[in-house]
């Protein structure tokens, strides 16, 4: 059986490679959700290829209203043949709706198909009759030969007691939640003739460009067979503290209080990587890439140089525009394209906007940290929720046991006087300091003071 791609970036990942030919395919979804769009695209994407395709709309417009509303996305093909029936006659006498479709399709001889929306078929039927019509189009469907996709507007419930469900090859669900930041669009597999596609749920969004949809990452174990090196993080005195430097593919939190300097300690990473060779990505939420440079150039950091040398490249997402699995391909990409080596993440307490819980923060972290180290790439994390004065040995830090080292920064107030304080709490693989170590923050970066024994 043949494979076609349905051209949709990200849909032929979940897909699994695309979409079996011929078949048919229900996508199903709430009023909104993006049904119309993801047919319409995948018929004007196989039409660019020299496909034949064909549109039918169940509908009160005409023709030229369709294709005028159409224009309006870059995906729009003119080869698109559209073919309009009124949604009261199909509704009343789907039966003649089926003979004249028939002859549509056998003048046109298409290669994809698309009716939309099949549901008002036969609406005021008794449910018997509904089925047996429904039975009948999939007899004609089969003779088509074609990719034929039909959509529905259904809850998840009703497609599951639906008719159609028992003839499709596949169903795709999607759906919008509509959120005080905008509309959070999912999309999803719940039945497919293939065996390799991505299941669970992943999210996409639609623009002047049609939609897009980027797919949950799933990383699997990484190879343990590796040799693994040590690596400078760019903080002085640090190899000592730590018995000889971070371990390659680590994963690392820089946790604390408000100005205690965990960003310098994630720009010290990532800039002493790239003065080495190893390019880093900066994936911010709060500071802009501008005050992120500022910051730098404060403190010593050449970032603002190192960017015009391709080796640092950032990714400013503001807190209400961040779609983790969207952010997740961006970084993906990002590492494919330059090589990177090092990886910040500053401040992962962005992803509370958009993630329900900790137990999905948690998820989405460890698939991160998976992410990176099937990469080869080194990462670092900066973590802000610690209230200030909290006990850093009570500290609730959901993502802590997932990383490889933890560090801790607070301030403590010692004579009178405000310290800034380091705890290496966790290290796998290797011993270091116990003791709390004090530090300052000056002109230079970050300078390592005496250990605090008796604090």
């Amino acid at each position: 059986m043949e494979t076609k791609f349905t051209g949709i970036e990200g849909f032929d990942e979940i897909l699994g490679g695309g979409i079996a030919a011929p078949s048919t395919i229900l996508i199903a979804g709430n009023p909104g959700s993006g049904r119309t769009i993801l047919g319409v695209q995948s018929l004007c994407e196989a039409a660019t290829k020299g496909e034949r395709v064909l549109y039918i709309c169940i509908t009160t417009q005409s023709e030229n209203s369709i294709r005028e509303s159409l224009s309006e996305y870059s995906f729009y093909n003119e080869e698109l043949n559209i073919h309009t029936f009124s949604v009261s006659s199909v509704e009343r006498d789907p039966l003649t709706m089926l003979v004249e479709l028939g002859n549509i399709v056998s003048s046109v001889n298409p290669d994809r198909i698309l009716i939309d929306p099949i549901t008002p078929i036969g609406f005021g039927f008794p449910e018997a009759e509904r089925r047996r019509f429904i039975y009948s189009l999939n007899s004609a469907i089969v003779e088509w030969n074609a990719i034929v996709y039909l959509t529905g507007t259904m809850s998840e419930t009703e497609v599951c007691r639906s008719v159609i469900s028992d003839v499709a090859d596949g169903i795709v669900y999607v759906s919008q939640e509509i959120q005080r930041r905008g509309s959070k669009r999912v999309i999803k597999i719940i039945k497919m003739n293939r065996p390799n596609y991505l299941d669970g749920e992943h999210t996409f969004t639609i623009s002047g460009d049609g939609i897009a949809i980027y797919p949950r990452i799933t990383a699997p174990v990484i190879d343990e067979t590796k040799e693994i090196n040590r690596i400078d993080a760019g903080i002085p005195k640090f190899e000592e503290l730590s018995r000889g430097g971070l371990f390659e593919l680590s994963a690392t939190l820089i946790a604390g209080n408000t100005g205690t300097g965990k960003t310098l300690f994630g720009l010290s990473f990532i800039v002493e990587g790239a003065r080495n060779g190893e390019p880093g990505i900066i994936s911010t939420f709060e500071d802009s890439p501008s005050e992120l440079r500022r910051y730098a150039a404060s403190l010593g950091l050449e970032l603002e140089e190192l960017e015009k040398k391709q080796l640092v490249k950032m990714i400013y997402t503001p807190p209400s525009e961040i779609n983790s699995c969207k952010h997740t391909i961006e970084l993906r990409n990002l590492i494919k394209e330059m090589g990177a080596k090092r990886v910040l993440l500053d401040d992962i307490a962005g992803f509370d906007y958009v993630l329900d819980n900790q137990i999905a923060k948690r998820e989405h972290i460890a698939n991160l940290i998976r992410l990176f180290k099937n990469m080869n790439v080194t990462s670092m994390f900066i973590s802000g929720n610690m209230a200030a004065g909290s006990n850093i040995l009570q500290s609730e830090i959901p993502v802590s046991s997932l990383v490889d080292v933890l560090i801790l920064l607070r301030h403590i107030d010692i004579g009178k006087e405000i310290r800034k304080t380091m705890s290496i709490l966790k290290m796998h693989g290797s011993d270091h300091e116990k003791h709390l170590i004090s530090y300052d923050i000056t002109s230079e970066g970050i300078s390592i003071g005496e250990f605090l024994k008796d604090i």
